[in-house]
C-alpha cells in the first residue's frame, strides 16, 4: 500500500493532539501541585519574542486541525482567535480539534497533492499546491509550536518526557 496524503497528515495530527491533551492535564496536575497559578505558566514563553504557552497551544491546535482541514477542502472550524487563560480550556480546545481531525477520511484528503491550498493569515494571502503545504509549511509550523509548548512545559517543571510529547501511535 502507498503512504498517502491522508496517512501523512490525519494520523500523525491526531497522534499530536492527542499527545497535547495529556501534557496539558499533567501541567494541570503540576500547578495545582505546586500551587502555582495556571495563568501565569500559560503566560510563560521561552525568550521575550517569542509566543507565550497559551499562544503557543492555540498555534499547535490551530496547525493540528488546519492542516488536515483544508486539505479536505473544509472551512477551519471557528475556534476563537484568543489564548485560553486556563489548562481547562486549552485542553477543551486540543480534544476539539482532536474530535474534528478524527472525522476526516482518506477518502477526503488522498489526492491532494497538486490541490491549491488558499487561504489567508492575517493580511497575507497564502498559496501552496497540497504536497508542498502539507510537507513545507503545515507540518513543520505544526511541530515548531508543539514542541514549543513542550518545551516551555518542561523547562518549568512539569514532568513530561519525550514518550509524553510522542503520544499513542494510532492502532
Amino acid at each position: 500500500m502507498a503512504f498517502t496524503m491522508y496517512n501523512a497528515s490525519v494520523p500523525i495530527c491526531a497522534q499530536q493532539l492527542g499527545a497535547l491533551v495529556a501534557i496539558l492535564d499533567k501541567a494541570a496536575a503540576h500547578c495545582a501541585a505546586k500551587k502555582i497559578d495556571e495563568a501565569v505558566l500559560l503566560s510563560d514563553r521561552l525568550y521575550p519574542d517569542m509566543f507565550p504557552l497559551a499562544r503557543q497551544i492555540r498555534q499547535a491546535t490551530d496547525f493540528g486541525r488546519n492542516t488536515p482541514g483544508r486539505l479536505a477542502g473544509l472551512v477551519p472550524t471557528d475556534f476563537a482567535a484568543t489564548d485560553d487563560t486556563s489548562f481547562a480550556e486549552a485542553k477543551s480546545r486540543a480534544e476539539r480539534s482532536l474530535a474534528f481531525v478524527k472525522t476526516l477520511t482518506p477518502a477526503m484528503i488522498d489526492g491532494t497533492e497538486d490541490k491549491a491550498i488558499n487561504w489567508t493569515a492575517g493580511t497575507r494571502e497564502m498559496s501552496f499546491k497540497g504536497e508542498a503545504y502539507l510537507t513545507w509549511f503545515a507540518l513543520p509550523n505544526f511541530f515548531f509550536h508543539m514542541t514549543t509548548a513542550y518545551n516551555i512545559l518542561r523547562h518549568r517543571g512539569v514532568e513530561i518526557g519525550k514518550r509524553d510529547f510522542l503520544g499513542n501511535p494510532p492502532a
